[in-house]
Formats: C-alpha cells, sequence, structure tokens
C-alpha cells in the first residue's frame, strides 16, 4: 500500500498491513482520544488515523501486535500533496486467506 500511486485510489477502501513504527496519541476537539499510526512495509511508509469511535474499537490492538491489519479509506492531505489512511479496523493480520489460496492453488 505504501509505495502505490495513492491518487488513483482516494476515496477507496483498502485492507493493508504493515509494521507500526511511530505512534502518538492526541485528542479531538470534543476532547475525546484518538490516534495517529505510522506503519511501513517493504514499499515504503504510510500515515494512518484512528478517531475516537475507531480508537475506543481498536486501540488495544495498536499495542498489542506489532504488524497490524488496517481496513482504510485513503484520503488526501489538505494541501493535496499527500494521503493518509482513515482507519475504520485495526488488528493482528489474518492469514488464513493466504493460507486457504495456498491450498486451493496446490490441488
Amino acid at each position: 500500500m505504501p509505495g502505490i500511486a495513492a491518487e488513483r485510489i482516494l476515496g477507496e477502501q483498502v485492507v493493508t498491513c504493515g509494521l507500526v513504527i511511530e505512534q502518538r496519541t492526541h485528542h479531538q476537539v470534543t476532547g475525546e482520544p484518538m490516534k495517529f499510526l505510522t506503519l511501513a512495509d517493504w514499499t515504503g511508509i504510510v500515515e494512518t488515523e484512528l478517531f475516537a469511535a475507531t480508537y475506543r474499537s481498536y486501540g488495544t490492538a495498536t499495542v498489542r501486535y506489532p504488524v497490524l491489519e488496517v481496513t482504510a479509506t485513503v484520503e488526501p492531505f489538505e494541501n493535496g500533496r499527500g494521503f493518509t489512511l482513515r482507519v475504520h479496523r485495526a488488528g493482528k493480520p489474518r492469514l488464513r486467506k493466504v493460507n486457504e489460496q495456498k491450498r486451493v492453488e496446490s490441488r
């Protein structure tokens, strides 16, 4: 995900994985906590944001798992010079689909 041409998928929902290399908690204007994560994989680095509702649901996973799978919407920066991922789900990477695909291919 980090190394792709994001302008082609702005507004799209994506699923990606990455190593958490930075995390910062902040408070929204409402006072509710939120979190920014920086994820990295072999293609590059991407910024993500977990707003209050998502942070309440998945915040624990962001400290429990060093590698996260996130489902997010690709959103442009206000200045148009990059993008961020607005996270809807975060958790341990799910390997089952890959393993099932390998079983099907080996038949």
